[in-house]
């Protein structure tokens, strides 16, 4: 049995089915859910915004916050979904690629339970308008920690796709090289979102270019290309075994 590698004609290690794609393809799933969640929510007040601003963001979008938020976290599993596939197709191959593999799945579910901290700080200020409204102060701390959790877990998304980029530049698996240059560009990307921690204004905000916007498209446009790719590939691995039957 072989490893699928960029590049090669090589079967896919699931030949008796199409699981493997199915599950590569969880990715862009993920993404399109998070875009979809994202665009409901909308866009929350500055990051430097008042307590009132913010209590009453809370109240006016509950309804919004709250649709958006349960479609985002059902993203979730699916991006576990992919994680876990390229996990399972570096294990194949042993060794320093086993051990990268599961270095992306493990940054990538403990990024996810950051992530629905996030979601959670949003929904909890949108269940509760009236005591966002008598208590400015605790609607900030909300919208403050719904911006810091994904600050504070850069590092775990960089992590992921840093791992990725290990896979096909030093084990030359599963992707070509040019998406594996694209992920560590893309967990470079990232890690800038590390710099919110230590600004509330300027490009490294928690919702400027640099700390939000920059480090949020790299990420999530790489697991889309990957995913994608990764799919593409072993359908085409799998479909001339379900023809030769």
């Amino acid at each position: 049995m072989r490893v699928p590698m960029a590049g090669h004609d090589t079967p896919s290690p699931t030949g008796r089915d199409n699981a493997a794609a199915y599950g590569a393809a969880a990715g862009a799933i993920a993404i399109a859910l998070f875009a979809i969640g994202g665009s409901i929510t909308g866009s929350p007040p500055d990051f430097a915004a008042s307590g009132s601003e913010v209590a009453r963001y809370f109240a006016e979008e509950s309804t919004r916050l709250q649709i958006g938020a349960a479609i985002s976290a059902a993203s979730t599993p699916f991006l576990v979904w992919f994680l876990a596939t390229v996990a399972s197709l570096a294990r194949l191959a042993g060794g320093g690629a086993e051990r990268a593999g599961a270095v992306a799945f493990g940054c990538g579910v403990a990024f996810i339970a950051v992530y629905l901290v996030d979601l959670a700080a949003l929904t909890v200020g949108a269940l509760r308008p009236e005591t966002m409204a008598a208590a400015p102060e605790v609607a900030t701390a909300l919208h403050d920690l719904s911006w810091m959790a994904p600050a504070m877990a850069a590092s775990l998304g960089a992590g992921i796709v840093a791992a990725c980029s290990v896979l096909v530049l030093r084990y030359e698996m599963l992707w070509p090289r040019w998406i594996g240059w694209l992920a560590v560009l893309a967990a470079c990307a990232y890690a800038l979102r590390t710099g919110a921690l230590f600004t509330t204004e300027g490009p490294f905000a928690a919702d400027g270019l640099l700390g939000f916007w920059v480090p949020v498209l790299a990420l999530t446009g790489w697991i889309a290309v990957g995913s994608c790719s990764l799919a593409l590939s072993l359908h085409r691995h799998t479909e001339p075994r379900k023809r030769s039957r």
